[in-house]
């Protein structure tokens, strides 16, 4: 058999070498995912979300807070409404609302009475409710002994307490123990008070003019187991009451009390809490129970700014009329005081029980 003849050589167009680069190339293509063409979206115009200027954002807020009192409104009478729907209940809204109590503290008490509390149950069960609420100094400043400074608006009785609370401690240790300050020095009536029972007590007063002078002063009587500080009666609004409070606060060892009257609205007493918070009250002291028949008044202020009571003044006899804060007594004492303010003024039959 003649030889077998080799194969002549492919042109250069049909190069053999190359076709499974090319066959492996167009599987590659056939089988990788078709992509779609990207495209570029137009961006949507911004929305303007932010109004113009102040007087729109302004706007805005005020349609918003009158929404919000829309809402809180329905929301309270519907709370009414269905607390009414027990007798029980409506009862003793009604007599917390008699006793002074802010709404929204007895709504909260209300709420807590169930249903199918019995009629003659129901005053018990609220007063207990109420007595919770209520925020009590846990331990009488008097036993730490100390600096102690009674702030408060005018008239409210400081000067008074201030003799309550020494007679009352000097009882229980000495009169050399206490000291009494008066930084109420514009007033000579005032001053002449406080020195009129410093000299009744035996007890010694001194005054002090300025911040220098009460930080000077307190380091002199530094010795003594109880400083009593009588501030200048002022009110919420005078000018003077700043640099008074900051007289206090520059004094770091000073425990400052609010004296708070009883005998005095709501709002008064809570614009007197708020104004008188930069002296930073570790606590209150309620005057002049005897002169008010809606206690629940000033508990309410005590409660919705969580003021530890620590004492209540019911008259000026000293110092008979100081009396320690317990939420027992104080609850109790709603209905008497209400009573008292009902009973008509007979001199005559006043005259006879004296």
């Amino acid at each position: 058999e003649p030889a077998a003849r080799p194969l002549a050589p492919m042109s250069a167009a049909n190069e053999p070498a190359e076709l499974p680069v090319a066959l492996a190339a167009a599987v590659e293509a056939m089988e990788a995912p078709v992509l779609a063409p990207t495209v570029v979206p137009t961006p949507a115009p911004a929305l303007n979300l932010v109004p113009r200027d102040d007087e729109e954002l302004r706007q805005l807020r005020h349609e918003v807070a009158g929404m919000r009192q829309v809402i809180e409104r329905e929301m309270t009478r519907f709370t009414d409404e269905r607390l009414r729907g027990s007798a029980v209940r409506a009862a003793a809204l009604d007599l917390m609302d008699e006793y002074g109590f802010d709404a929204g503290i007895s709504r909260d008490v209300a709420l807590q009475i169930p249903l199918d509390t019995e009629a003659h149950r129901g005053r018990g069960l609220m007063l207990g409710l109420l007595s919770r609420k209520l925020p009590i100094a846990p331990i009488d400043p008097l036993e730490a002994g100390g600096v102690i400074a009674l702030v408060g608006p005018t008239g409210a009785g400081k000067t008074t307490t201030i003799a309550k609370l020494a007679s009352r401690f000097a009882e229980a240790h000495a009169a050399r123990d206490v000291a009494l300050v008066t930084t109420d020095t514009g007033r000579i009536g005032a001053r002449e008070q406080l020195y009129g029972f410093g000299r009744q007590l035996g007890i010694a007063v001194h005054e002090a003019n300025s911040g220098s002078d009460l930080t000077q002063l307190l380091e002199r009587l530094k010795d003594y187991k109880l400083v009593l500080i009588d501030t200048a009666g002022l009110g919420p609004r005078d000018r003077a009451l700043a640099a008074q409070l900051q007289w206090l606060r520059a004094a770091s060892q000073i425990r400052t009390l609010l004296v708070l009257p009883a005998n005095t609205s709501f709002g008064d007493m809570d614009e007197v809490v708020r104004r008188f918070s930069a002296a930073n009250p570790q606590g209150v002291v309620l005057s002049k129970l005897d002169e008010t028949g809606r206690f629940g008044t000033a508990l309410s202020v005590a409660v919705d700014h969580r003021l530890p009571i620590t004492w209540v003044t019911d008259g000026q006899d000293v110092p008979e009329d100081l009396h320690r804060a317990t939420a027992a007594n104080l609850v109790l004492r709603l209905e008497d005081l209400r009573r008292a303010a009902d009973m008509p003024c007979n001199p005559e039959l006043n005259h006879a029980v004296a």
